[in-house]
């Protein structure tokens, strides 16, 4: 029987690149991964997650919609 472990990814202002470039993101995941694979857990897939939050008052409401991603992490129980 497999266990499973979900861990959020970075968000994007965890990640903004001060060079433009696509390092920052891949070396905050490959990271993650380790960490996680250091502890038993085989990276398994990523998932991305939407959530929506109402923001304002009642004259003006504003809706504002995140994305974010999941790291799904596998292991024997």
């Amino acid at each position: 029987m497999k266990q499973y472990k979900l861990v959020a990814g970075p968000t994007t202002a965890q990640i903004l690149s001060k060079n433009g470039s696509n390092a920052d993101a891949v070396n905050s995941f490959q990271t993650i991964i380790a960490q996680h694979a250091s502890q038993g857990w085989a990276y398994h897939s990523m998932e991305p997650i939407t959530t929506s939050q109402t923001k304002g008052c009642m004259f003006n409401k504003e809706t504002v919609v995140t994305t974010f991603y999941m790291l799904v992490f596998e292991r024997e129980a």
